[in-house]
C-alpha cells in the first residue's frame, strides 16, 4: 500500500510541479515577451516582499533557497534589464538593498495576479471542505520540504 501511495504521490507532485510551471511560463511570456526567466520573475516576487527600502541579497537568497552568489549574479543581470536597482544603506556603507523599479513593480503585480488568478480558478473545482483539507495536506508537505531541504 505505502509503495503503491509512494509511487503516485511522487508522479502526481512532479506532474503538478511541470503543469503549473508550464502554465506560468506561457502565461508570463505572452505577457511580457520573453524579458524575463521564471527564475528571474520569482526573484522580484521575493524583492517585491521587502520594505520600501527594499531586502540585502542575503534575505533574498535565504527566501528563494539558492545562493548568495547566485542571487548576486542575478541581480546585476535585472538590475541591467531596468527591474530592480540597488541602494547602499545610508547607515552602513556595507549593506546594499535591492528593491524593484516602477517597471519591477508593474511585472511583479501582473505575476501576483497570475497567482491570484490560477487559485481562484483550482478553488472552484473543491467545495470548502475539501479546500480544508486540501490546505492542510500541503502545509504539511510544505513544512517538511522547509525542515528537510538537504536530504530531498
Amino acid at each position: 500500500m505505502r509503495e503503491d501511495f509512494g509511487s503516485k504521490l511522487n508522479e502526481m507532485l512532479v506532474d503538478t510541479f511541470n503543469s503549473i510551471r508550464k502554465i506560468e511560463e506561457s502565461s508570463l511570456r505572452a505577457r511580457h515577451d520573453n524579458k524575463l526567466s521564471i527564475s528571474e520573475y520569482h526573484l522580484l516576487e521575493s524583492v517585491g516582499k521587502g520594505s520600501p527600502n527594499g531586502r540585502t541579497i542575503s534575505e533574498i537568497a535565504l527566501d528563494i533557497g539558492i545562493t548568495t552568489a547566485s542571487v548576486t549574479i542575478s541581480v546585476n543581470k535585472l538590475v541591467k534589464k531596468g527591474f530592480v536597482e540597488k541602494i547602499r544603506c545610508t547607515d552602513d556603507g556595507r549593506v546594499v538593498f535591492v528593491r524593484l523599479t516602477r517597471e519591477g513593480r508593474r511585472i511583479n503585480a501582473g505575476h501576483r495576479l497570475f497567482h491570484q488568478h490560477l487559485i481562484r480558478n483550482i478553488s472552484k473545482e473543491f467545495n470548502d471542505e475539501e479546500l480544508t483539507v486540501l490546505v492542510r495536506c500541503i502545509e504539511k508537505m510544505n513544512n517538511y520540504f522547509k525542515r528537510d531541504r538537504t536530504n530531498t
